[in-house]
């Protein structure tokens, strides 16, 4: 019999994934255990790994398909085995639509069937519709449970009459029918000149604007999730940001003598310092490892430290686990491996979850202060800037020291600003005598 393939579920608030491209073509063989689809998350990029040896027997799904958890997106079997009927019949009837004839060519559509404004209809009729501008509303549906298919979209464009997209685009700003309009081109086509002075006018300004646009781009599934949790973040979190300056100049001095001598692979970085000064810290203060549920505080065990890690299209926090029982050396190690695969795109689920704080360290910009927004659902954030000469007397004498702003936010439900204060001391006093965070 044959065994079905379903997006899987990567973590416990995965809901849906976009199926990325096919490594495999139906007809070729797989082995157990071999990648034969590459998917998108919210968090990563990944290939999923066939959980039986056979040949690709049918694919539900075409590249750039969002697919719900644990649906199947295909089969795997014996060749020449038989797919379930109510799994094939839908695939192959939308085949149809994948290739309709041109100007009206698009993505080849999902299997599921999605609602526009309460009218059941295929994702493709959808997208033809709103490219095409027909009115869902107006077309009749041919679809074996009452929905509207991509041929029932193409029906309706052929039934319209022929116009420029310019002038479509007009009539449609304006509210004008085109069936009431006689064109001017060629076999009948109505021409943007074949709309009233007036209403050309009118509808000028808003074709320039169009012009203007350089390009529209679709969120990718990083960037809408990161879109959602911040603001979700912001509004939902009643938060503060306290500033403490940090003289930094011991500690410049003290990872200069660690890297003598060290090829540039394994030396360590000013941000791996602070990821262990921070750790130390979060180790000290227990409030600083508490999350909120409902109405109880929850008290983790853990030193796990975040980081935030910009890639190409959005921002990923891996999390060194237990920093208070790493050496500084495999906290660089592990902080070094963790952002190279979130640059290749390569981390797993339970390296990105499990935060008790994390750091976000923008002083390579030379960023002076900023507002780092809380990683849900730590109760703080610990914002890194970049490192500033200043003049100071020390020992009636004056001289140039390195200082460098700390930025705490954090949430005023768990914490406040008296405990985030001493928080701060205590990592400032770490950061001056760095000498202690080794210790």
């Amino acid at each position: 019999m044959a065994t079905a393939i379903c997006m899987p579920k990567n973590g416990m608030d995965m809901e849906e994934g976009t199926i990325v491209k096919w490594l495999k073509n139906v007809g070729d063989r797989i082995e157990k255990d071999e990648p034969f689809m590459e998917i998108e998350t919210d968090k990563i990029t990944m290939e999923t790994e066939s959980p039986v040896s056979g040949v690709l027997l049918a694919k539900l799904y075409e590249d750039g398909a969002v697919v719900p958890v644990l649906t199947a997106v295909g089969y795997i079997g014996e060749p020449g085995e038989k797919v379930p009927e109510s799994q094939a019949a839908a695939p192959a009837e939308e085949k149809k639509e994948e290739a309709p004839a041109a100007p009206f060519q698009t993505a080849a559509p999902a299997k599921v069937l999605s609602g526009g404004n309460g009218i059941p209809a295929t994702p493709y009729a959808k997208k033809l519709a709103s490219d095409n501008g027909v009115d869902l509303a107006e077309v009749t549906p041919s679809g074996r449970h009452g929905e509207i298919r991509g041929v029932d979209v193409e029906n309706a464009i052929h039934a319209q009459p022929k116009a420029t997209p310019l002038a479509r685009a007009m009539a449609a700003d304006m509210g004008i029918d085109l069936k009431n309009v006689t064109g001017s081109g060629y076999g009948g086509k109505i021409m943007s000149a074949d709309l009233t002075p007036e209403e050309r006018a009118n509808v000028e300004a808003a074709v320039k604007e169009i012009e203007e646009v350089l390009e529209r781009r679709k969120l990718s599934g990083m960037r809408k999730v990161i879109a959602q949790r911040m603001s979700a973040s912001h509004t939902e979190i009643p938060n503060v940001t306290q500033n403490i300056k940090v003289d930094v100049t011991e500690l410049l001095a003290l990872r200069a003598k660690i890297n003598q001598g060290k090829e540039k692979p394994d030396k360590v970085s000013v941000n791996d310092i602070i990821i262990k000064a921070v750790g130390k810290a979060t180790a000290e203060f227990e409030r600083f490892r508490m999350t909120l549920e409902g109405n109880e505080y929850v008290v983790h065990d853990q030193i796990n430290v975040g980081m935030a890690v910009g890639i190409e299209d959005g921002l990923v926090v891996p999390v060194i686990k237990d920093v208070d029982k790493k050496s500084l050396v495999e906290v660089s190690k592990k902080a070094k491996e963790l952002a190279k695969k979130a640059r290749e795109g390569k981390l797993m689920p339970d390296e990105m979850g499990g935060g008790r704080i994390t750091i976000s360290n923008i002083g390579m910009y030379g960023t002076h202060s900023f507002t780092p927004i809380i990683n849900q659902p730590e109760a703080s954030i610990v914002g890194v800037c970049g490192t500033e000469d200043e003049l100071a007397l020390v020992d009636g004498e004056v001289v140039v020291r390195k200082k460098m702003m700390i930025c705490v936010t954090f949430d005023h439900r768990i914490l406040n600003g008296t405990e985030v204060c001493e928080f701060e001391s205590y990592l400032k006093n770490l950061l001056e005598n760095p000498i202690s965070i080794l210790i």
